[in-house]
Order: C-alpha cells, then sequence, then structure tokens
C-alpha cells in the first residue's frame, strides 16, 4: 500500500525527523521511525506491524529532574542504520546507535541493542544471532548453538 506521498507505507505510521529511506522499503502498521538522531534505511527492508526504530533518548532528562522540556541539552542521539535487503519482524525495538547488517532477519519481538553483522538471523531479549542468512548455510545444531 502507497502512502499519499507514495512511499511504501502506510498511513499509520510515525515517523520523526528526517530519516534516508530508500524507495523500496515496506514499513508496516503502528510503527514508529525516529529519525531525530540520523537514520537510514537502505533499499529492500521490510519493517513489519509495531517496530520502534529508535535514534534518541531523553532518560537524562527524567534522572536529573530536568526543568528543560524541550531543549536538547539533555538529549542523546545516535544514527542508526539498516542496511539493504533485512526484514525487521513485529514489534521488534531497535535501539539507538546501532547498525544492522545486509540481508539480516531480526525476529518478532527481538530488542536490538548492539550491532548485527550481515547475513544474520538475530532473535530475543537483548537479540542473539542464532543463525545465518546465507544460501546453504548449516543449520546450528542444538550443541552449536550451547558454545
Amino acid at each position: 500500500m502507497k502512502n499519499r506521498i507514495g512511499r511504501e507505507y502506510n498511513d499509520f505510521c510515525i515517523i520523526v525527523g528526517k530519516p534516508k529511506i530508500a524507495k523500496t522499503v515496506w514499513i508496516g502498521y503502528f510503527t514508529l521511525i525516529d529519525g531525530s538522531g540520523g537514520l537510514t534505511i537502505e533499499d529492500n527492508v521490510s519493517i513489519s506491524s509495531g517496530v520502534q526504530i529508535l535514534t534518541h533518548s531523553t532518560y537524562i532528562r527524567n534522572i536529573n529532574e530536568s526543568k528543560q522540556k524541550y531543549g536538547d541539552r539533555d538529549v542523546i542521539r545516535k544514527p542508526t542504520k539498516i542496511e539493504r535487503a533485512c526484514f525487521i519482524g513485529t514489534n521488534a525495538v531497535v535501539l539507538m546507535g546501532v547498525t544492522i547488517g545486509h540481508h539480516s532477519i531480526i525476529g518478532a519481538g527481538a530488542v536490538v541493542n548492539k550491532d548485527i553483522p550481515p547475513y544474520s538471523k538475530a532473535v530475543g531479549v537483548p537479540a542473539k544471532v542464532i543463525g545465518s542468512t546465507k544460501p546453504n548455510s548449516p543449520i546450528p545444531t542444538k550443541t552449536e548453538k550451547q558454545k
């Protein structure tokens, strides 16, 4: 479904700031795309419903009980990047400052708090790489996963 400006995402997602989103990106319903700290989403990326991609945090403002409500003094911003040909599963959260390598899959509900290498399958909280998306890559056995 194309939104009002002809892109492959719908009107029920929230886009903050000015992220760089390639033309061949699909963004699902009820997603939060925070480009305020610098966000690049490359070609052929699919972002499922409910995903949150963050590039800033205001936690310092809260723990310092800052009276400043809208300034940038207490805001931390870090650029985030999703490289080409990735799939981000439903309700996953991508935290600020990480890069998701090309041809990777992020499982539903995962919380990505560190970089994910290219050709990775990552799941869980926090997200951990559990396999590869390379063609003909072996599926890890239970004993290999435990190492």
